[in-house]
């Protein structure tokens, strides 16, 4: 059954009336891929079929996308998921309580196999298993001391970039290599409001990022105001994630009610999320937020600006300035529409949220240019 934060509707505001959404004969033929996914994909964990089903529902208008992934999801059927680590050692530490005293190796891993599928090879194995997430636990709270996180990353750097925006942490993105990207935070205790909760933000990141193979992280750590800082590495080879349960997916309320608004196509504009990469010079780069394309090859890039501290605003508006012949609309809070006039971008200056009829009209002036 759909909630009602999947409900697609359109409604008549002059007679006053509204419709359920339904789909046309030809959105029909989209579905057949992601009903492949739902069949081919055994023993893998919900969250990798979800994702993989909204891979293959890209065709789909964007806001059908999610009903649809969970009409599937409440027909397929999931094997209860191994035990929490917490849960996993209570087991396991109750079955050695009758062997007691455990002295014998073999007995402890036969013991520690019964707690995982597929069983530990070996007995170091089976403990990293029952203390992974302590291991994560620790790199997360010692991040709440770091003033400033680089992580540099190859393959994975789109995974990356959508976990640090949807976790709304202050970043930039430079070129690192020939392949290479580098991500550069600001780390909690740079902060000054909300150090807490960004801390909280920061914990969700690193749970998501140990779970991708290719990239490295360097965070400058300050323990105490007035000590020399300290350096902490971490790479996708710690395999802190190696055995984690999958973190809760983010949600972007801001940009899902942008795609779900605009929708698959209109006015002969279609939506992208971040494909784009625009240099910015020095190394720098922009990744916008999103690219609409026209059907006669136009296209505009949105890069959305939102409430951050006075310094990231300043950089960011620093780095939007460099921007040399590319069409960039830049949305910013009505209180910085006159420190953004001096862009060489088109301003939209939004209250709450992005209004198509704001939208559309400087989308449209692109082609006239």
């Amino acid at each position: 059954m759909l909630t009602a934060a999947h409900r697609v509707y359109h409604w008549d505001k002059r007679a006053r009336s509204i419709s359920s959404d339904r789909l046309e004969d030809e959105a029909v033929a989209a579905l057949a891929p992601a009903l492949s996914v739902y069949r081919e994909r055994l023993g893998q964990t919900r969250g990798q079929v979800r994702n993989a089903a909204r891979r293959a529902l890209e065709g789909l208008r964007p806001d059908r996308v999610e009903p649809v992934v969970k009409l599937l999801d409440d027909a397929a059927t999931y094997e209860r998921p191994p035990a929490r680590y917490a849960e996993r050692r209570v087991d396991v530490f109750e079955a050695a309580a009758a062997h007691h005293p455990l002295l014998d190796a073999a007995d402890g891993l036969a013991l520690l196999a019964g707690a995982f599928t597929p069983a530990p090879a070996t007995h170091a194995e089976g403990l990293e298993g029952l203390y992974a997430d302590y291991d994560l636990g620790q790199a997360q709270a010692l991040l709440y001391a770091a003033t400033e996180v680089t992580v540099e990353a190859g393959r994975d750097f789109k995974h990356i970039l959508r976990y640090a925006r949807l976790a709304r942490l202050l970043h930039r993105v430079e070129r690192a290599g020939a392949d290479g990207y580098r991500f550069v935070f600001d780390g909690p205790s740079s902060v000054l409001r909300r150090t807490r909760a960004y801390g909280v933000d920061f914990a969700r990141f690193l749970a998501a990022l140990v779970r991708l193979p290719d990239w490295r992280l360097e965070a400058r750590i300050e323990l105490r105001k007035g000590w020399r800082p300290l350096t902490f590495t971490l790479t996708g080879a710690d395999h802190l994630g190696a055995r984690s349960t999958p973190p809760p997916e983010f949600d972007s309320s801001l940009e899902a009610a942008i795609a779900k608004k605009f929708g698959g196509k209109r006015a002969g504009w279609r939506l992208i999320r971040e494909g784009a990469v625009l240099p910015l010079g020095g190394g720098r780069l922009l990744v916008p937020d999103f690219v609409f394309r026209h059907e006669d090859g136009t296209e505009v890039a949105l890069e959305i600006v939102g409430y951050w501290t006075p310094e990231y605003l300043a950089d960011k508006l620093r780095r939007l300035a460099a921007t040399r012949d590319v069409h960039l609309v830049v949305a910013v809070p009505r209180p910085l529409a006159v420190r953004a006039g001096r862009l060489p971008a088109t301003v939209l200056p939004f209250k709450r949220r992005l209004l198509l009829r704001d939208l559309l009209p400087r989308l449209e002036a692109f082609r006239k240019r």
